[in-house]
């Protein structure tokens, strides 16, 4: 009986951990030098698809994942989406989804990418979740209890359909179209708070916006700023895509309150990516949020709350969107960098939960793991995606090496990212293509006492990381495609 129960579990082992895609390796290098040296117009494309889950069925519970396990949806307090983009210089292609998400692990993102139209003719394909914690568990950790997964495969599937979906659709509408770029210096206070040591931001808001030639009318824009979407707390069990959703609602259609318009919106189509979130960046409830237009405040975890963080972004955002929609360019060459890498997962926790079956991803090989990084440029914007929830002092510098950390070294991910990207507008894409959690500095990793400055407990990261060396590979990886993309 032992040797039965131990074969059963050596092939239960074989069968979880297996490469769900054998032979894959992704090494992508498209220069931007055709479009550089013979110019074509810009065009660009968007397309949506609503991905609200369907709480009409008690059978099926929807599961609600960021917090705790067994968080049953009770409401849809407002819509979920996934948002699309294509873009073309006139050689190169690609497309972005931002979907309201919690994650979506790379085995999904090449389900995707299988599933293409090639009609679309898209050179490269990036799904970006923005970590949303009141939407639908995608990833299998937040079920009923801890040893059950709370993802639905319907809901999976249906979300995968939505964004070959918009993908296809966005290829389809590509227009011409001018850029512009825009970094609006947006100082954390009253908006978000950093909840481990050192105190390091991503804070900025960057936004590439897309007009009509002719009209200067906007047509749509992707908004880059780092920040975890969960305003409204543990204890919400209603569905809802948090400040994203406000904030792409307020630039679309404007501030309404009780029936009275007090800022116009100016149309389009907005993607919200999220950047560098780790750390970790978030509006918790000792944040108060002041709503600039009712100039109420803020601090309880609320659908208000959450409304006001978004309308604070808007706020910022808006006088540059109102702008002359003329003065762009469209001459944006596009060029493409992405690679496939594999992680050591030192995690055990990671390593456990596939044989339980609350983590459906395939492994490359034994105790490692399949992802991907990629840069982009299109014009004089670069885009880093990342597959997880990257430390801010590695984007933009202020590593430490504290007293407490385990291991006793100089930092190895540096320099900061940012000061190696190509380009005058520099985004950071956090949760590109991949969810595999933390990326925590190597020197900054505390999983033993002492712990970090002189704490007394451990801190809140390393458990969901895939290990310590994670953040190093993924930098220099990144590294590498930075330099190969300079002009």
């Amino acid at each position: 009986m032992v040797f039965v129960l131990l074969l059963a579990f050596v092939g239960r082992c074989l069968w979880v951990f297996r490469d769900r895609n054998p032979g894959y390796a992704l090494n992508l290098a498209l220069s931007r030098a055709p479009s550089e040296a013979a110019p074509r117009a810009l065009t660009v494309g968007f397309a949506r698809a609503k991905i609200t889950p369907d709480l009409s069925d008690p059978q099926r519970p929807v599961w609600l994942a960021g917090f705790s396990q067994n968080r049953a949806a009770t409401a849809v307090h407002d819509d979920l989406w996934a948002l699309a983009c294509v873009l073309d210089d006139g050689y190169r292609r690609f497309g972005i989804v931002a979907l309201d998400a919690i994650g979506l692990f790379h085995d999904d993102v090449l389900e995707v990418r299988r599933r293409l139209p090639a009609a679309a003719r898209l050179d490269y394909a990036l799904i970006c979740a923005t970590h949303n914690h009141s939407t639908p568990d995608l990833m299998g950790l937040w079920g009923p209890h801890p040893l059950r997964s709370g993802v639905d495969p319907r809901y999976r599937e249906r979300v995968l359909t939505a964004c070959v979906a918009t993908l296809t659709e966005a290829a389809a509408q590509l227009r011409p179209a001018l850029i512009h770029y825009h970094e609006i210096p947006t100082p954390p206070a009253g908006l978000l708070t950093d909840t481990r040591k050192p105190e390091v931001f991503d804070a900025d808001l960057r936004l590439l916006r897309f007009t009509d030639p002719t009209t200067g009318a906007i047509l749509g824009t992707i908004l880059n700023w780092g920040n975890h979407p969960e305003t409204v707390w543990s204890k919400n069990t209603e569905v809802t895509a948090d400040f994203c959703g406000y904030l792409r609602d307020a630039l679309e259609h404007g501030i309404v309150h009780a029936g009275r318009t007090l800022a116009p919106g100016v149309g389009g189509t907005h993607l919200f990516v999220n950047g560098a979130i780790g750390g970790l960046m978030t509006t918790s409830p000792s944040v108060t949020v002041r709503d600039p237009y009712l100039e109420q405040d803020f601090q309880s975890p609320t659908h208000d709350k959450a409304r006001a963080l978004g309308r604070q972004l808007a706020s910022r955002l808006l006088p540059h969107l109102t702008a002359d929609g003329t003065t762009g360019t469209n001459h944006a060459p596009i060029s493409i960098h992405a690679r496939t890498l594999e992680l050591p997962v030192a995690n055990p926790v990671f390593l456990l939960a596939p044989i339980l079956g609350l983590l459906d991803r395939g492994h490359a090989r034994w105790n490692h793991l399949r992802t991907e990084v990629a840069l982009l440029t299109l014009g004089e914007a670069s885009l880093a995606c990342v597959p997880g929830e990257i430390y801010p002092e590695i984007v933009n510098g202020g590593i430490e090496r504290p007293p407490g950390a385990d291991f006793d070294l100089e930092p190895v991910e540096v320099p900061p990212l940012r000061a190696s990207m190509p380009g005058r507008l520099k985004l950071v894409a956090g949760l590109a293509n991949d969810e595999i959690g933390y990326l925590i500095p190597k020197s900054e990793w505390d999983r033993r006492p002492p712990y970090l400055y002189g704490a007394s407990r451990p801190v809140y990261g390393e458990v969901n990381s895939v290990g310590p060396d994670a953040a190093r590979l993924i930098h220099q990886a990144l590294q590498g495609l930075c330099q190969t993309a300079q002009p």
